[in-house]
Formats: C-alpha cells, structure tokens, sequence
C-alpha cells in the first residue's frame, strides 16, 4: 500500500492536477489496484470537474456505482470526522466519490471559500491520507501549493512517492536546483520529477532536465494535448481513455499522449514497489 504525493513546486502552474487526473485513471483502468484520489484543492474544482459533469453523460456513468452518493462534502466531512476523533479506516469510503467502481474513488476537496477555514481544515490532511492508505492500494494525493508548509511536510514525509511537478524551462530547472541545495528532502531516493504540459519540440526534453539537475531517474513527463484538455473540462477523462485504446504506435498526437502517461504510471509503479520493497536504498 503506497501513498503517491504530487507536489507542485515552481511558481507557474505545472498541469499538476491534469497530470494526476490522467495517471490515476489510466492506473486504475489498466492494473487491478484499489486507487484513491484525494484532491486538497483550495476553492478550485480542476481536478473533480475532470471526471464529473452532472450534465452529460458518458462511458464512466456506467462504470462507476453512484454519482449522486451523499459523500458528506467528500474531504470536508472525513475532518469533521476525525477532528471529533470518530475518524477510522471504516468510515473513509462514507466520504468517496466513485468513478470506477472497484477502481477508482475520488475524496473531493474542501467546499470552504474562507482560507483561514481552509488552513485549520488542512492540518488533518496527512491523518486522513494515512488512514486511507490502510483502505486502498494506491492513494494518490494532490497536494494543493496554499497549504501551509509545515502541513505539506506532514503528507511527504507520510508518501512512498513524491512526484515533485516543474515547468519545462531553465528557470524552473534552477529553481529546483537551489531547492534541492537547501533542503534535503528533495534530494531522497524516493522523489521523482514531473514535468507536465510536456512539448516533445522542446530542447528542454525530460533526458536534458533529469541531467541538468543530477536525478537518478528520468523525470516523467505528461504532454499537452487539446483533446485531452477539452474531455477534462466536460468530466470525462476516463472517457477518453477508453476511446484511445487500441491506438497503434505512430497514430498521432493521442497515440503520442497515452504513451506517456502510460510510461509515467509504470515508472511510478515500480519506483513504489521498489520503494516499498527496500529495492531503492
């Protein structure tokens, strides 16, 4: 049982919660694991409104057990539940959304708008994540960039994986460096580098970004894709995946897509294993 941390630290938006979006639902859709999303968003729906759209249907509508549940406000009433020390591995399916069922759950983020709510809320984030990771496989975190540092820490330090997001530049990539020289953490065998809205034209490629900045493994990368894009904004990524299989080496842009996110959650599923098996010391 792994917890997978994504964690954007650059200061532009990396396609963190598309990336994860896309990982989680092609893992749960190709390998026979129990995958839980929890979204800790602040006032954005990004990451939810990729795969629920109560207006439209969809070839998820008829994978998934519900999606008109009473979830109790998803993450929001889970703290209410620990906070009032009722909180156990029982009760965290109570709070789920279902996108495939057996598959994939998703814990919405808080509904709160009042951001000193939002930050008391944020310091049970790392418990919940830690309790979940007794009920699933996998728990897939997106860790939102306006919770406080010291509640950040408390999920990373909890994850198997950090997948550490980075925009596809040279200042980013210096950035990260002077990160990595004054903080230890990101120097650990277990953080990975993500690089999404990857444009292959780039000289900055993947193999050119792991070099500059002497990581152990090559940093995984999730493309833009406009069809993709599109299908999140109307709360059908699994939708589109499922349209996408069978697409033969060199059939376009999509084909390009699925590669490699498909790679991305391969290398992210034996980094974990390794991880979790004492293979990476």
């Amino acid at each position: 049982m792994s917890i997978i941390t994504f964690v954007n630290k650059d200061i532009k938006e990396s396609g963190q919660s598309l990336s994860v979006a896309a990982i989680a639902t092609l893992m749960a859709i190709e390998h026979n694991y129990r995958i839980l999303v929890i979204s800790t968003d602040f006032n954005d729906k990004t990451l939810e409104d990729c795969f629920f759209n109560n207006n439209s249907g969809g070839l998820k509508n008829m994978f998934a057990k519900s999606l008109n549940a009473d979830i109790s406000n998803g993450l929001e009433g889970l703290v209410r539940m620990f906070a009032s020390n009722r909180g156990d591995k029982d009760v965290i399916k109570s709070y789920t959304k279902p996108v495939l069922t057996d598959r994939l759950d998703i814990l919405q983020p808080p509904k709160t708008v009042d951001y000193k709510e939002y930050i008391n809320t944020s310091v049970y984030f790392s418990q919940i994540a830690d309790v979940a990771n007794t009920v699933y496989d996998i728990v897939l975190v997106d860790l939102n960039k306006r919770i406080p540092v010291e509640n950040q820490r408390k999920i990373m330090d909890l994850s198997t994986l950090v997948v550490v997001g980075l925009n596809q530049n040279q200042k980013s990539m210096e950035r990260f460096e002077r990160l990595k020289a004054e903080d230890e953490f990101y120097r650990r065998k277990n953080v990975l580098i993500s690089i999404g809205k990857y444009n292959m034209n780039s000289k900055y490629t993947a193999k050119n970004i792991g070099r500059y900045l002497k990581e152990r493994n090559v940093p995984i990368v999730v493309p833009y894709n406009i069809l993709f894009a599109d299908y999140c904004t109307e709360g059908k990524v699994v939708d589109y995946f499922l349209a996408m299989k069978g697409l033969g080496a060199g059939q376009g842009k999509d084909e390009y897509f699925c590669s490699q996110v498909r790679e991305a959650v391969e290398k992210i599923d034996y980094l974990r294993q390794a991880q979790e098996f004492g293979m990476n010391n």
